[in-house]
């Protein structure tokens, strides 16, 4: 894609609303993107998924002092970028609904292309989620495979210094524009990633702030780059589970580390587990054998033990035998969830879902919303009980 193309592309990129899907179908319908904006509105809404608001935003767009800030920007921090057709391009994150158009990066572009192991987890991890964190991701690197994760606090952090710690190869996808490393004080960190055969990446133009909204959105591509998703200690809701869950719907494994059953730290991955979404991982071989890599990576696993019982959860928990079980939480109904959120986006989301199967694309078109930020929504709604998914990316509500 020549310069010109990359510019259109990032153009329509900052179109509110438009997302990777619909200017997909806007690249094979217009293979020069200049035309894009130079067509007639009523050529743009024989588009499939361009309304009226839609088509209006694309003539209307101007804000090319934008694009060239941003390429600007990304010259002088160094960064390259890719476009979803070059050759560097992931081909496993190529593939999955919505994916990211263009990619910031810093580092060795070839990292995003080898064989991973997503690594992820609560920012506030327990001790026993740091020894398990810290154990897995150094023997995932050690057998050769890149330890993909967010650079946030917690699990994120430890699972990136892991790997380098074990002369391994991690990839940090950033919710932020690649010039804005967040938190700040990972920027060193990021720095050795990128100097040590890793990579740094973004699908936010630079300049992006680490605003709360775009860390869900990261989390398909942290997903999306993976052969499966690790879930080392996870309460059920929160930016691991949507991880998990993104990973399940892209037909990605995902394994999980068993918690004490009385502490809420580790509910999500037991919940995982219970449900059989995810497979009960205490050994590197667990996820080799699962995955069935090539030799080259099962050669260089050295014999593992299990963690002794009292090492497993660090200490001993009493339970009376009076103590009754709680209550099994019944599902959401969405009329409820005004009660219990205040999350405006997903009641609104409800209300347009009403009682009909919705495949993502229409509630896109609906909603004048990008696929991606409405999967993220819909898998939030899953979890809650009060959306049901079913094959080819359709949803009810339950």
């Amino acid at each position: 894609m020549n310069e010109q193309q990359v510019k259109c592309l990032i153009g329509l990129s900052l179109v509110n609303g438009l997302g990777a899907a619909r200017i997909m179908r806007l690249m094979e319908a217009f293979p020069d993107l200049n035309r894009v904006f130079k067509a007639e509105e009523r050529q743009l809404l024989q588009i499939p998924g361009v309304g009226k608001a839609t088509a209006a935003a694309i003539s209307r767009f101007g804000d090319w002092q934008e694009v060239d800030r941003i390429l600007s920007v990304t010259e002088h921090t160094d960064a390259w970028l890719l476009t979803i057709d070059d050759e560097h391009y992931p081909k496993r994150l190529r593939h999955i609904y919505d994916p990211p158009l263009l990619l910031w990066g810093r580092g060795d572009v070839s990292a995003l292309s080898r064989p991973g192991i997503a690594v992820i987890g609560t920012r506030k991890p327990t001790v026993y989620g740091r020894a398990r964190g810290q154990q897995f991701s150094r023997d995932i690197a050690g057998a050769g495979l890149s330890v993909i994760s967010g650079l946030a606090y917690g699990v994120d952090t430890l699972a990136h210094a892991a790997a380098l710690d074990a002369g391994g190869v991690t990839v940090a996808v950033l919710g932020s524009g690649i010039d804005r490393v967040y938190p700040s004080a990972n920027r060193a960190l990021a720095d050795k990633i990128a100097t040590n055969r890793g990579a740094v990446i973004s699908e936010f133009a630079p300049g992006t702030k680490p605003d709360r909204e775009n860390f869900p959105v990261r989390n398909r591509v942290v997903s999306g780059l993976s052969y499966g998703a690790l879930v080392v200690e996870s309460a059920t809701t929160g930016g691991s589970m949507i991880t998990a869950y993104s990973a399940l719907d892209q037909g990605r494994e995902v394994f999980a580390i068993p918690h004490d059953i009385t502490n809420e730290a580790g509910s999500g991955g037991n919940t995982l587990i219970k449900k059989g979404h995810a497979k009960l991982t205490m050994c590197l071989q667990d996820i080799l054998e699962e995955l069935r890599l090539p030799d080259e990576f099962l050669g260089s696993i050295k014999p593992e033990t299990q963690p002794s019982a009292p090492d497993l959860f660090g200490q001993t928990t009493v339970i009376s035998p009076d103590t009754k079980p709680e209550p099994k939480p019944q599902p959401l109904k969405w009329k409820t969830l005004k009660d219990i959120s205040s999350r405006d986006d997903l009641r609104q989301l409800c209300q347009a879902m009403e009682d009909q199967v919705w495949h993502i694309d229409d509630l896109a078109e609906k909603l004048n919303k990008p696929g991606h930020l409405l999967l993220v929504a819909l898998l939030e709604l899953e979890m809650m009980g009060c959306v049901k998914a079913s094959s080819g990316k359709r949803f009810q509500l339950v």
